[in-house]
């Protein structure tokens, strides 16, 4: 019998649909999904149980919510190992201006995903950023 924890997806996204877009391709992969609509929610529940990964919009019910939660994703010692993928509709190159100038330390994430993106973008992005990670826990 396999008594391993299911890898768990923190999603923290004000947009509903894209919750149930994440569970709808990840559950029947075999990950658990954790979904917050605000920065505040999401990090209290990223510090009472860091997560396997974080999916995180740049853009939250204020413009700069997102970056601030990954600046102190980044800034704290016990979660900055914690797998960051930066998601948003406004592009990559926008996305990554607008986070260097917010908070360069956001910007340390893993990866960037721009919406919308289709379920075998999502699979491959969970996929590496779980591999990156346990490659840096064997170096």
């Amino acid at each position: 019998m396999d008594t391993r924890r299911p890898l768990r997806v923190l999603v923290i996204d004000d947009d509903p649909d894209m919750h149930d877009a994440v569970r709808m391709i990840l559950e029947p992969l075999g990950f658990a999904v954790c979904t917050y609509q605000t920065g505040q929610a999401g990090l209290e529940a990223i510090r009472r149980d860091p997560p396997d990964v974080v999916l995180l919009d740049i853009m939250l019910t204020h413009p700069s919510e997102g970056l601030q939660v990954a600046c102190e994703l980044r800034r704290d010692d016990r979660l900055r190992h914690v797998p960051l993928i930066l998601v948003s509709a406004i592009g990559e190159s926008i996305g990554m201006e607008y986070g260097r100038e917010m908070c360069p330390d956001a910007m340390s994430a893993d990866l960037f995903l721009e919406k919308p993106f289709d379920s075998g973008t999502l699979r491959e992005a969970v996929t590496w950023v779980l591999e990156q990670r346990q490659g840096r826990a064997r170096a």
